[in-house]
């Protein structure tokens, strides 16, 4: 069997769209093969109809497997949002095997749910001491069942065999990881601006140790546009994406120099700026939280993904406001593209493709 054979598609059905990435190993490295976008229809979503909202998730699966022309039905995809509990956890210590057969007692005390009401996953982060006594420092993963049958059952219903199911988090950890130009210990909080969830990831080294979903994210910031221009949803999308900006103080742009055109830029930019505030107020508490409760160390550095981090000044204004650097994420920096790739559409997408790349490196055991 070769390598290729061996690997998975990732598979990202997001809120708004769903994204494909088709990986092959070349050395040590990957190339990128193929990889798709297709969007959701909002009016579908809006129905609050679940049957239709299965209905176009399963048709925008479908659309964007044949744009892509990728043929492999095996994939890797992720929950997030209330369908994932995650845990961080200090555990008696005991052996890896020890462990696997012990978790469900010891999840008992941490999952809110009936432990035969979920799927449980583990992770072993490290060894701790607490009261003079050796402990384990655990990460617990619990997902719905009935969420993730019903996910299962969407994913066969349109012919793909879903070979894994991760977390959107860890995915990102891994986009991450592998775009990394060299090893680093350094505290950095990956933030991911969907379109429904903002997820935060805060990474030690390779160790994930806290992961929370926001509720503000890129939807928020169109409904705001939506309101200001009396716009269909869809109309004020296209104008957040071709104009959204965030003006900056320090810039040089008052009412009084711009033209017509630069006013509506100006008026997305005071409609957006609360949620960008609100998201930021978040952000704060999380980043609080880690420091103070979780693990006494300080975020050095925020790493941005997701459609969102494409408005324009969203860094300036996030570095300005937490006082550390704040970058955009390149999700195919250390990944060749195959030469039938257009680079334009390449650099249109990347910064959608975190999660799913993510789920892409996940290879399939021999």
């Amino acid at each position: 069997m070769s390598l290729f054979s061996k690997t998975i598609v990732g598979l990202d059905i997001g809120s708004s769209s769903v994204k494909i990435v088709q990986l092959k190993p070349s050395g040590t490295q990957w190339q990128l093969m193929a990889m798709g976008m297709a969007e959701i229809p909002k009016e579908s979503l809006e129905l609050k109809n679940q049957d239709v909202q299965r209905a176009a998730v399963m048709d925008a699966i479908k659309r964007v497997f044949k744009e892509s022309g990728i043929k492999s039905k095996k994939v890797a995809t992720s929950l997030s949002g209330d369908s994932v509990i995650i845990r961080y956890v200090k555990l008696p210590f005991m052996t890896a095997e020890e462990l696997k057969g012990a978790i469900s007692k010891e999840a008992e005390q941490y999952i809110p749910l009936n432990i035969d009401q979920v799927v449980l996953d583990f992770q072993i982060l490290g060894e701790a001491q607490e009261d003079g006594q050796k402990k384990l420092d655990v990460l617990l993963v619990a997902a719905k069942v009935d969420v993730v049958d019903q996910h299962l059952l969407m994913l066969k219903s349109t012919g793909l065999t879903p070979m894994v199911i991760d977390v959107d988090a860890f995915a990102l950890q891994n986009a991450y990881e592998i775009n990394r130009l060299e090893p680093s210990e350094e505290t950095v909080a990956l933030v991911n601006m969907g379109a429904s969830l903002t997820t935060i990831n805060i990474l030690e080294g390779n160790n994930t140790r806290f992961t929370r979903d926001i509720p503000v994210a890129g939807n928020d910031f169109t409904k705001e546009i939506q309101k200001e221009f009396n716009l269909k949803f869809s109309e004020a999308e296209e104008l957040k994406k071709s104009h959204g900006t965030i003006s900056m103080e320090e810039d040089d742009f008052s009412l009084s120099t711009v033209s017509q055109k630069d006013d509506r830029v100006l008026r997305m930019s005071d409609v957006m700026t609360p949620v960008l505030n609100k998201l930021l107020g978040e952000i704060r508490r999380s980043f609080d939280y880690y420091e103070t409760q979780a693990r006494k160390k300080t975020v050095e550095r925020v790493i941005l993904l997701g459609g969102s981090a494409r408005l324009k000044n969203v860094n300036r204004f996030l570095a300005n406001k937490l006082g550390i650097p704040v970058e955009h994420f390149g999700a195919f920096r250390n990944i060749e593209a195959n030469k039938n790739i257009d680079a334009e559409q390449l650099a249109e997408k990347e910064y959608h493709m975190g999660v799913c790349l993510g789920l892409a490196l996940r290879q399939m055991e021999s």
